[in-house]
This record gives C-alpha cells, structure tokens and sequence, in this order.
C-alpha cells in the first residue's frame, strides 16, 4: 500500500445520528468500568456507544445514576425503527438529541417500566479528545487491527497549541468486544500516568470511528530498532538502562504491573528512555495469567515459567533482561537458543553472561545476581535498582510532579480537579 505522507484528516465513519457527536454529554465508546466514575448522584446521565456483542454491530446506551445509595445504574438501549424515529421504549424522536432534550426539559421518566428522570448531564473529559482537533500527516505501520499515524494533536488548553503526536487507530469493524475493552483498559491505565520516563497519553477519540488513542510522539521510535541502527557509547547504554529503571519504578509506585517490559516496548525520543504498550499490564502486586495465553517466553522469569504468577518481582527479571538488550544493541537476549531450550535453561538456572569493555562490574552485579536472582525474595525491587544505577552512573533523578491520581493529559479543568477532589474526600 501507498503510504500517505501529507497532512490528512482520518477518514471517520458516518454516524447514523450525525447531530450526536457535537453533543457534550456523547461519550462515544466508554466502557462500564468508566461510567462508575462518570455518574455520582441520582439524574446523571450520559449517552455512550455500547462495545459490540457482534463484530461491527454498535447501539446507543443512555447511562443514569438511579440510585446513588445502592449504587445501581441503569442502561437503556436506544432503539431506532426502520422509519428513522429514536426511542427507548415509547415515542419517537428525529434524533437521539431529541429524545434526550424532549425528557430532560420535560423531567419526564425516559421509561415506562419505572420512574427515571434525567437531571444532569455529564460532559466529556478533558482525555476525551475530539476527532477534528487531530490530524494524521503520515502512516507509520499497521496490525491486525489498525494503523499507527505520526500526527497533529490541537490542544484545548493553551487553545490552539499544536503538539506532535503518535494516533494509534482501532479498526473497530473488525474487533472483539473483548480486543476494545483491552485497548480502552490501555488507556485507562495510562491516562494516570505522568512521568519523563513513561510514554505520555495525551487522550482518546471515541465519539465516532476510527477510536484513536493519542500519544506523545518519540522522535526516534521504538527502543530496539534505535539500539540496532545507531552505535550507542557505553556511558549512553548505561544512561538508557538507569532512565528505564525511573519508569518501571514510577510504575510500580502506583501499583501497575508492566508484564511486557522489553526494548521493543520502549520509545526513545530527546535523549530520554519511555516505557511503552500497557496492553498486558495490570494493576495489582500480583497477577495470576491463563497458562494457555501466549507470553514472550524470552523475557520471563523462572516462576513465571513456571505458575504463570506476575509480580514486581517479575518486572524486575524482565527489566534484567531488558538491560541486556540495551547493552547488546537491541539483540534479541539468549542468541542461538531456541524458545523452548529457553523454557527449560532459565528454570535449570543458566543466565546469559554479561560482557563488555569496561563494563561497570556493579552493573553487572546488579542485573545478574539482584535481577535475575532465582528466588523474587533475593531480588532488588525497582527502587533499589535505580538507586544503585544512580550511584555509580552519577546521573540525578529526573524531577516530576508527585501526584499519583494526577491526569497525565494536563488538561483537567478547574471543575474536574473539584470534582476528583471531592471523590477523594468521599472515599476516605
């Protein structure tokens, strides 16, 4: 296929309500988990796509707070006839903005089964961006379910400032209900996430189609592919190993297991080492896989092989390994082996050998007998690891905003900070 270099809009798929989409209180494809969030008192509301049962079949959700005691929620499908009328399940409106105004000025129940007035409507967030402020100027790659663009993101605050950004967009047509929710539960980590040394997400178009996640844009892409094509210093591999060890730490400081962390799940971009892809990662200390999914058998540790049990711990082998990449130039780790003769080494104790000229011998102490130690007991956590890194590389911690609910978007408005205050306060 040709690859489209010049500045393009995404192609968005028509709605069948096109007046929908303009509407604040339209949150596009939000899942379950988010709508908890989302509606607080008795009367709030908002209207959602629902995730498809069916590939490629979607319906409009009109989401309220019912009882805010009981914390029961009610959802209500919103019908369209074969005339083109929008209901629930009596009247019929031109559009489903219609139905919405119609019950919301008329404080009538949207329902005859029982008594459900709308009273407030929710807005979209500030992470949830809108399909024209981004722009795709050139194609990058594409998988099973989509394509990733280098590309424009306008900013609503300062307005109008343009950033550079990375858009990942979904071919929902042909995902699961199963492969939306991973990618939304991507972005739901991620938006809590703000730190130098992990990829920023700037937020999530999800009103229309394509969904685009929106990322920061690391000038020289991906971690392996830069290690491969570039002849790094030693003083410059050390520097990516202890920039690395920040981010995994950050992680693991709000309590988010990574469960992928290797050098092609990485950016560099400004000098600056990014973790990236959360599609596998959980939050949890502990996290118990389904011994039949596929795992990147090379980066795992012993126990893992073992139980398929993740841990921090578990991180802290992978991230050992992870190093080694970076000291290799992006070569893929036990050269020579098999995947299966991998399998059984690691757990009969063989370790890949670290060498180098004029290697740090506490370097390698680190990564081979605290990383890759056999028991998680006798390993280093992240944060001892970057403190060690950080005595003998002589490289000050980079300064950020501690604030682990903070949102990574910076766009939070005044009344959202209120709003995340007061739940805070709520649930103490």
């Amino acid at each position: 296929r040709r690859v489209e270099n010049r500045s393009t809009r995404p192609k968005v798929a028509p709605m069948t309500d096109p007046s929908l989409s303009a509407a604040a209180w339209y949150h596009g494809l939000l899942p379950r988990e988010d709508i908890k969030t989302f509606l607080r008192t008795n009367g709030d509301f908002l209207v959602r796509m629902s995730e498809p049962k069916d590939v490629g079949k979607r319906e409009f959700v009109l989401s309220v707070m019912y009882d805010q005691e009981k914390d029961v929620m009610k959802h209500f499908v919103i019908n369209r006839s074969l005339t083109g009328k929008y209901s629930i399940d009596h009247g019929g409106y031109d559009s489903v903005v219609d139905l919405v105004k119609h019950h919301y000025d008329s404080k009538t129940s949207i329902t005859n089964k029982c008594e459900v007035i709308i009273k407030r409507a929710v807005t979209r967030k500030a992470w949830q961006l809108d399909h024209g402020d981004i722009e795709c100027t050139k194609k990058l790659g594409e998988g099973a379910f989509g394509e990733v663009h280098k590309g424009v993101l306008r900013l609503r605050k300062p307005a109008g400032k343009k950033v550079d950004v990375a858009i990942k967009l979904a071919k929902l047509d042909v995902m699961t209900k199963e492969q939306i929710k991973d990618i939304m539960r991507e972005a739901r980590l991620m938006r809590e996430f703000a730190h130098p040394n992990v990829t920023r997400l700037y937020g999530v178009a999800a009103t229309q189609e394509p969904l685009m996640l929106v990322m920061e844009l690391a000038t020289n892409g991906a971690l392996d592919s830069y290690l491969q094509k570039n002849d790094c210093s030693l003083e410059k591999k050390m520097e990516m190993c202890t920039q690395s060890s920040w981010g995994v730490e950050y992680l693991h400081d709000r309590n988010c297991l990574h469960r992928d962390l290797a050098s092609r799940n990485c950016l560099y971009g400004d000098g600056k080492v990014k973790i990236a892809d959360f599609g596998l990662s959980r939050l949890g200390p502990t996290y118990q896989m389904n011994p039949k999914c596929r795992v990147p058998i090379r980066w795992l540790a012993p126990e893992t092989l073992r139980t398929a049990m993740y841990s921090t711990k578990t991180d802290v082998w992978s991230y050992g390994i992870m190093c080694w990449e970076i000291l290799n130039n992006g070569q893929e780790p036990y050269p020579g082996m098999m995947v299966a003769e991998v399998h059984v080494k690691v757990k009969e104790g063989y370790r890949m050998p670290l060498e180098w000229p004029g290697i740090d011998s506490e370097f390698v102490n680190i990564i081979q007998n605290r990383c890759w130690a056999e028991s998680p007991d006798q390993r280093y956590s992240m944060a001892d690891v970057s403190k060690a890194f950080e005595a003998f590389t002589k490289i000050p911690r980079p300064a950020f905003p501690d604030n682990k609910n903070g949102d990574c978007s910076k766009e939070t408005s005044k009344n959202e900070s209120k709003e995340l205050t007061g739940r805070r306060k709520k649930h103490k």
